[in-house]
């Protein structure tokens, strides 16, 4: 038997299942009611008990931290790191992110959890740069000051001289790598220029979005951010009082927004039309519900998470890395994968490129993630399974905020928001109901009954009585395309 019909034989034993029916046996899933859930399995240790800890110290969803730390190993990783995917195709290891929650969701107080150290490290190092700027600065000053003496006295070629060295001297200037969101387009060539090309945008308040749709000029330029996330073609801009060159720009973004913003960016057609919102991974994670004991970040995880983040801070100029043949196996099928449902399920979300530049993104979360480990420069299997497992979430929450609406009532939709995220295919329904009745819509009786009579009616879940040696014990199965997939590597 060759090794395709012994394949061919397990795959079809295992179509033979009571497992795989019941999978079978659904139908598709009529649109998408709730965002899929964050599993913090997909994280590195270091990151991932970083994350789970402010999740608990502040009640936010364990989302939130781990979309801010993506960000930090993004902004570390920016005009510094790249995967290599084929001989021909280099991806940079930054992000564009975006996490959309409501005032009042705990987005600032996570936000400065995850990033104190960056600010901190940016702080100390311009602290030490300060006397060197101002040497710097009375050194050129003085150089100003011949060349005028040399113009002055007729003496062109010593004029012209101190002009060359004007133009070569090493200035050192303040560390702009980390910054805020109150930064406009024209002011980024700059900015990038100054910090070897490379900067980030990290913004808890959306402040980038409101400017550069039109704050303070009716057509901002999107070039820096266009040329930054791509990280290839060098920036050029010329002004009245003289061109800016970025040779190689590198600009990460994280941002924290409210959703009216999102829903404006949604609504700017040059935006999409441009491929800026398209570039973006974007999550809208829920509220915590239910609050419980609210714990100190432990000494230990904050210690072992800003070690981490040193690292990444010291990571040398030019690391390249590579996947390994699993890696690159289980990339190359999600691309394969992707391409097929932009045209298919993942349809509504191409508006602008959005499903096309997913693989991309794909390679650039596994770089940053690896980054995280702190281990050689080969990108191994599991980290890019969870790579695939991040980019599945944030295309489920782009669904979710562009499907057709699924005419749930807000029972049901907060229901099977409960169910989704225990993350279990079947789950007990005496459980379920328990944890509804303490809220504000399940106070009446008989309204978890209704709405789980409503939600398998549209077809999320299925109702069956399990029967073994005692009382049958009710359960509730979810559509497994509300659950997370699991990758696969074929060997």
């Amino acid at each position: 038997m060759t090794n395709y019909e012994a394949e061919q034989a397990e795959y079809e034993a295992l179509l033979d299942t009571p497992e795989a029916k019941a999978v079978l046996q659904w139908k598709p899933m009529p649109a998408a009611p709730v965002a899929p859930c964050f599993d913090p399995a997909w994280l590195p240790p270091v990151l991932g008990e970083m994350a789970q800890a402010v999740a608990d110290n502040l009640s936010v969803p364990i989302d939130l931290p781990a979309l801010v730390g993506l960000g930090v190993s993004s902004s570390c990783a920016a005009g510094v790191a790249s995967v290599r995917l084929k001989h021909d195709w280099i991806e940079p290891a930054h992000l564009f992110l975006l996490c959309v929650m409501e005032s009042g969701d705990g987005k600032t107080p996570a936000f400065r959890h995850m990033t104190r150290r960056l600010y901190a490290y940016q702080l100390e190092e311009n602290r030490r740069r300060l006397v060197h700027v101002e040497q710097d600065k009375a050194s050129v000053e003085t150089l100003h000051a011949q060349k005028a003496a040399a113009v002055k006295k007729g003496h062109v070629e010593e004029a012209r001289r101190i002009a060359a060295e004007i133009a070569q001297f090493p200035m050192t200037r303040m560390l702009n790598r980390f910054i805020g969101g109150d930064v406009t387009p024209e002011r980024m060539p700059d900015i990038m220029r100054d910090n070897g090309g490379a900067t980030a945008v990290l913004d808890d308040e959306g402040e980038i979005f409101d400017i550069l749709c039109g704050r303070y000029s009716d057509m901002p330029n999107l070039a820096p951010f266009l040329h930054g996330h791509s990280g290839g073609k060098p920036l050029q801009v010329e002004r009245k009082g003289g061109g800016v060159l970025v040779e190689k720009p590198s600009v990460a973004v994280l941002e924290l927004t409210q959703p009216y913003v999102l829903n404006t960016l949604l609504a700017n057609d040059r935006m999409l039309g441009k491929g800026f919102l398209a570039r973006f991974l974007i999550a809208c994670p829920a509220p915590v519900r239910e609050y419980g004991p609210e714990p100190d970040l432990p000494a230990a995880v904050v210690r072992a998470y800003e070690e981490a983040v040193n690292r990444l801070l010291a990571l040398p100029k030019d690391t390249l890395l590579t996947l390994s043949p699993e890696a690159a196996g289980i990339f190359m099928d999600f691309r394969d994968e992707a391409r097929r449902r932009k045209l298919e399920d993942w349809q509504p979300a191409e508006r602008g490129g959005y499903a096309s530049k997913l693989p991309g993104n794909v390679a650039r979360l596994a770089a940053c993630l690896h980054l995280w480990e702190g281990k050689d420069a080969v990108i191994n299997a599991a980290t890019m399974r969870s790579a695939v497992a991040v980019a599945r979430y944030f295309m489920g929450h782009l669904l979710h905020l562009l499907g057709t609406e699924s005419g749930l009532t807000a029972p049901a939709k907060e229901a099977l928001a409960l169910m989704v995220k225990q993350g279990q295919p079947a789950q007990m329904e005496r459980e379920i109901k328990r944890k509804l009745a303490g809220r504000k819509l399940f106070r009446a009786n008989g309204t978890a009954d209704a709405a789980l009579d409503e939600l398998e009616k549209a077809g999320y879940i299925r109702r069956e009585q399990e029967k073994g040696t005692g009382r049958p014990v009710l359960l509730v199965r979810l559509h497994p395309d509300l659950l997370p997939k699991k990758e696969v590597v074929d060997l």
